[in-house]
């Protein structure tokens, strides 16, 4: 989920700049002052003003993209497939729980999240996800976990409700969260602690209201807190910060999708509303298999909201 805030909001402040870039160069016939270009290695060419006036007369159809998060080499903390659909500005994200048993030819482990490391790992989880689901997968997006507290900061924090003391430690993965219950502007590094905390140093009742350990629980605050975000930073009022977000984000970005399908893709997020936005996660349960906790998702269910939410 973290993947897709910063995509998102990517998404929409680019969608704002470029078409008015789009239109500034019908009108004068120079791009005048644009910043992207560095940033897309595109050089301000006929090229690029092709790319620009085509994008308001393109219709591109609905896209199916692949998301995770994770740090540089290792298991990955998020995955998402999200469906845009530029023509009604509606995207629906199916998350995939980080445990989710899986079994790949070549292969020991057996959850998903290892996947995106190995040889090939981009096009070999596009092709088990796609598999698992039934539908297909055009395009992978990987984002770097660190990304999230410069964004965020940027945008000068997020104000969301925690909804209790949040205390917990892994001294192997630096990873320590400290959050207070109650209503306050998060910074990056607290952001970051809210979306990856699944279970505390010493439980609580408070806790247990909220978390039982599992991932299940994690993605559904990951989803409550990308409905905040959502709410209080697609607006225009923060297109000034764009040059800044879009550095960032694309300084830690692994993807195949291609620069044109991106600008199409703009176009779905001015229009997004929480009526367009559709966000669901895996049917399955948690078991433990040779004292491992996995979640084994139920086949048939998945596949059918798959193919209600991602297909054609």
């Amino acid at each position: 989920m973290i993947c897709v805030v910063l995509i998102s909001v990517m998404f929409f402040f680019s969608g704002f700049s470029l078409l008015r870039l789009a239109a500034a160069s019908d009108a004068e016939g120079a791009p005048g002052g644009f910043s992207f270009m560095q940033l897309f290695a595109v050089n301000p060419s006929e090229e690029l003003l092709d790319v620009l006036r085509s994008f308001g007369k393109s219709a591109s159809g609905p896209v199916n993209i692949l998301l995770v998060a994770g740090d540089e080499g290792i298991n990955t903390d998020t995955i998402i497939v999200m469906r845009v659909d530029p023509q009604k500005s509606q995207v629906n994200m199916l998350s995939i729980p980080r445990d989710t048993y899986i079994t790949l030819q070549g292969y020991k482990f057996h959850k998903i999240n290892s996947v995106f490391a190995v040889k090939n790992g981009p096009e070999r989880l596009k092709s088990l996800v796609s598999e698992l689901l039934g539908v297909k997968i055009d395009y992978y997006v990987h984002l770097n976990l660190k990304t999230v507290r410069e964004v965020v900061d940027h945008l000068g924090g997020v104000e969301y409700d925690v909804p209790c003391d949040m205390k917990y430690d892994d001294p192997d993965q630096d990873l320590h969260i400290n959050l207070q219950k109650g209503r306050s502007t998060l910074t990056g590094r607290q952001v970051e602690g809210l979306l990856r905390f699944r279970k505390p140093n010493v439980w609580s009742d408070d806790v247990r209201r909220h978390y039982d350990g599992s991932d299940l629980k994690r993605i559904e605050r990951q989803h409550d807190f990308f409905n905040e975000m959502l709410n209080q930073k697609l607006n225009v009022k923060y297109i000034g910060k764009i040059g800044g977000i879009v550095d960032t984000v694309y300084s830690n970005l692994k993807t195949d999708l291609p620069m044109q399908e991106m600008l199409n893709l703009t176009r779905a997020l001015p229009g997004l509303s929480s009526e367009t936005l559709r966000t669901e996660t895996l049917p399955g349960e948690a078991k433990t298999i040779d004292g491992l906790s996995y979640f084994i998702h139920y086949e048939q269910q998945s596949r059918e909201l798959a193919m209600e939410m991602l297909g054609s």
